[in-house]
């Protein structure tokens, strides 16, 4: 049995439909309080506020579930204000311990937590096919001379900025860093960039010790255009780390817009 721990976004409907396709029995849970663009209810989810840990692990004992995924995005909480159980009070500790060194830290000291709970947390590309392993460009269109060298430069800032914590993506124009993920996501600041500079290039790849288990680096049909529709002029994605979603209909999009793709 699979746990499936939904975030937002699209991602998680994506695993469940794989699911019921390969007979894969699986349950879902989300969280209270966050808002969902999908409709889960078809799924009978059991819905947790973030503090009740003890409830959450019954479920899993009661459901035989061994393996578990965290998968779509989450808001992050109000810790001071949080209503926890024993065990939840545990993890707490632990996340506040580790606030400090930013969201990544966090994340893995929430996934090895539940690892010492006796559970197997999966990375999304185990479970999908939805990560591209060669360095490659996956579109008609190629990056030129010029965008390889911007590339070049967002990567050399993305390994920088891990350090800070900062961003999974950024833009890059001529040699110029002209926007940098924030709190908002990818797609809102591809939003930012309409009515900066043309021939723009996005790159996406994750930070230096971020865990492949949670909140991976992810493009989709939305992303590219997104892309199109303020003028960048392709998308770079690191191999092994980078979600590309409904990846056939992603690259096809990205030809028909004249975008490039490319996986470094």
């Amino acid at each position: 049995m699979l746990g499936i721990f939904a975030g937002r976004g699209s991602l998680p409907m994506m695993l469940i439909e794989d699911c019921q396709k390969k007979n894969r029995p699986f349950v879902v849970f989300l969280l209270q309080g966050e808002k969902y663009e999908e409709d889960y209810s078809e799924f009978n989810p059991y819905i947790l506020p973030y503090g009740e840990v003890e409830k959450f692990l019954r479920i899993l004992r009661e459901k035989n579930v061994k393996n578990l995924v965290f998968i779509g995005g989450v808001t992050k909480p109000n810790f001071s204000s949080l209503k926890v159980d024993k065990t939840g009070a545990l993890l707490l500790a632990k996340i506040l311990a580790n606030k400090i060194l930013g969201d990544d830290a966090v994340l893995r000291a929430v996934i090895k937590f539940f690892e010492k709970q006796g559970l197997k947390i999966l990375r999304i590309d185990q479970l999908l096919d939805c990560m591209v392993s060669q360095k490659i460009t996956l579109t008609k269109v190629a990056p030129s001379l010029a965008q390889l060298e911007d590339i070049a430069l967002g990567v050399r800032a993305i390994k920088h900025f891990s350090d800070f914590d900062i961003g999974q993506s950024l833009v890059v124009a001529q040699k110029q860093i002209i926007a940098i993920e924030a709190l908002e996501g990818t797609d809102e600041m591809i939003l930012r960039c309409k009515d900066l500079r043309q021939n723009s290039v996005l790159i996406k790849m994750k930070k230096a010790k971020q865990s492949m288990k949670a909140d991976l680096p992810t493009i989709g049909v939305t992303t590219i255009k997104n892309c199109a529709a303020v003028g960048i002029a392709g998308i770079a994605v690191q191999a092994n780390s980078t979600l590309i979603l409904q990846k056939d209909e992603a690259i096809k999009t990205a030809d028909e817009l004249g975008l490039f793709l490319t996986v470094i």
